[in-house]
């Protein structure tokens, strides 16, 4: 195997998504080659190279309103781990977040917490991932006007302007569910395992744990949506719709927190890839 100090760095395009799409399949991940498109098309992934045309290993930047660098999509090939390619990686997202004047987020697993700490990344937030059946199917559209409050909500609720990504998410899956309670917002989209419910948003749990209970009532199959570990009576929902603890995440920052604003709560997030 090649040592780390050959590591090389580059930026990958469009042009690799099938081998960027191997290595999220390969960790059991859920995301589709929709999902690494948005990364390709509206944020930057860079990669390395264990040998000539073969991706060892990636990590992804999204870049969110003017000041969130969201990391993601750090993934090394089997054969490769334990070579040291995902921190080479890692601290060459940091130094371009700070190039960019942005503070650095991420969604890190319990086996990924100790190697953000030690690179100076504090705790922010405690999510875990539940897990059930949808009892329905695909889900209604709402109108064009739902849809735009909604994105606006779920800005606002994030602190700042991702409607690319909302907007790919409507047209992945019309879920917003906004014409049952015009203080909620409710997205989904189809993974390859699961849909992923979120982000929701709401200026009270309760509507919001409301929007998530109709949403697996429109939707098939397999369902993830990672809640917050505060939002109480969401877990006890998910609890009695037959939902259950999957694996947990903590949210972790460098820099200055970008602080959650009101009057939006977030109730569940978009999944660790995009925050």
């Amino acid at each position: 195997m090649a040592p780390i100090d050959a590591c090389h760095i580059v930026q990958l395009s469009h042009n690799d998504m099938e081998q960027a799409c191997f290595l999220s399949m390969e960790a059991g991940w859920n995301q589709t080659e929709r999902d690494w498109d948005l990364f390709f098309s509206h944020g930057v992934v860079f990669g390395t190279f264990a040998m000539p045309e073969q991706l060892a290993a990636s990590a992804a930047i999204m870049p969110y309103g003017d000041d969130i660098a969201w990391i993601s999509m750090v993934l090394t090939k089997t054969e490769w781990r334990g070579q040291g390619f995902g921190t080479a990686l890692l601290k060459h997202c940091l130094q371009w977040s700070e190039q960019q004047k942005r503070v650095a987020y991420l969604d890190a697993t319990p086996a990924g917490e100790p190697i953000y700490r030690s690179l100076g990344f504090q705790p922010s937030l405690r999510i875990t991932r539940w897990q059930g059946t949808g009892s329905g199917k695909k889900a209604k559209a709402s109108s064009n006007l739902h849809t735009a409050n909604a994105i606006k909500m779920a800005n606002m609720a994030f602190g700042a302007d991702r409607s690319f990504l909302l907007e790919s998410f409507l047209e992945r899956a019309p879920a917003t569910l906004t014409h049952t309670c015009a203080s909620v917002a409710c997205f989904a989209r189809d993974g390859r395992i699961a849909w992923q419910i979120g982000p929701v948003v709401s200026m009270s749990e309760r509507e919001g744990t409301d929007c998530i209970e109709a949403m697996t009532g429109q939707l098939s199959g397999s369902v993830f949506i990672d809640v917050p570990d505060d939002c109480i009576h969401a877990a006890q929902r998910l609890t009695e719709l037959g939902f259950t603890r999957q694996r947990s995440f903590l949210r972790m920052y460098k820099g200055k927190d970008h602080v959650q604003r009101p009057p939006y709560r977030t109730i569940a997030i978009a999944g660790p890839e995009f925050g």
